[in-house]
């Protein structure tokens, strides 16, 4: 793979590696220059959904180590300068993947500004330290370990999201009387990479209470169909932020893995379906193939109950 560099708008490669990043063994880290100049860039270059709501807690952590810092996070505009065609890589649906920085950290007030450019080096995702005998070691925890960060100061690396007064209402307003309930969101590849007999037996454990379900083929078509208090969200045309709203103020949230149900771990019990084999979105060479080491590229998030 690509060990990419960000400088001055541009992408570009620094050369191939196995693995992205640094081993703990031989660590490199931030230049201290950049951190005395006290203006930082949260960047991946992965854009789906869970690869940026999973890193949407280091503004909260820059601001708590370096409080007079400045937090940026790119546009819309600069993924798609820099990106480019990459960016199709993300996008799914109706939906445009260069909007995600702006689903995920609008209202958060961690951050100073959405960015349209950025002078100089931007030290993203692909430079963290990792442990190569533990791989279940949250991204934000490894990337903040390359800007110098102790354990100490990584108590809690779990995602965030900052809802408007807008966007309370509207959700309090749509749950109504609704208070005690759970959320299902399965995405495309369920039943495919995953025994799901476990998600359904976890459901199975939370009785007498209003499911929530968003899917993409109907719960009567799938071994969910036992469920019989549920409420179909998918055909709400909910925005992503609404239907965020709903899972966060859910007892518990279960699905398979997706970037949805893993932004919840700080707010619901969260219980996600972990893949044991790979799908069709992770390329041909790859669907069908075991998982040997399902979080080597960094995905665990803490306060997620994995069920595999």
């Amino acid at each position: 793979m690509h060990f990419f560099r960000i400088n001055n708008n541009k992408l570009s490669s620094a050369g191939e590696t196995e693995l992205v990043g640094f081993d703990k063994t031989n660590p490199m880290y931030i230049p201290d220059g950049y951190l005395e100049n006290g203006e930082f860039v949260v960047m991946r270059t992965c854009h789906g959904i869970g690869d940026w709501c999973i890193i949407s807690g280091i503004p909260r952590l820059l601001k708590d180590k370096y409080p007079n810092c400045k937090v940026y996070v790119p546009s819309s505009k600069m993924l798609k300068d820099v990106f480019g065609d990459m960016m199709n890589n993300w996008g799914y649906g109706l939906y445009d993947a260069s909007r995600v920085t702006e689903d995920i950290f609008k209202n958060n007030p961690y951050v100073d500004k959405f960015v349209d450019y950025v002078e100089g080096e931007v030290y993203h995702d692909h430079y963290r330290i990792y442990d190569s005998t533990n791989s279940k070691i949250p991204l934000t925890t490894q990337m903040l370990k390359f800007w110098q960060f102790t354990d100490g100061e990584l108590s809690d690396t779990t995602p965030d999201i900052y809802f408007s007064d807008d966007e309370i209402k509207f959700g309090k307003e749509l749950l109504g009387n609704i208070k005690n309930y759970g959320y299902i969101g399965v995405s495309s590849t369920y039943g495919s990479t995953a025994d799901t007999e476990l998600l359904v037996d976890k459901i199975k454990e939370y009785d007498n209470i209003v499911w929530m379900y968003y899917g993409e083929v109907p719960i009567e078509d799938t071994n969910l169909n036992f469920i019989k208090n549920t409420i179909n969200i998918k055909e709400k045309g909910l925005s992503l932020r609404q239907q965020m709203y709903l899972r966060c103020n859910a007892k518990v949230n279960v699905g398979n893995e997706s970037g949805t149900t893993l932004w919840c771990s700080k707010y619901s019990d969260t219980h996600v379906l972990g893949n044991k084999t790979y799908g069709p979105l992770h390329g041909a060479n790859l669907n069908g193939k075991p998982r040997k080491d399902p979080f080597k590229t960094g995905n665990f998030v803490d306060g997620i109950n994995y069920m595999n």
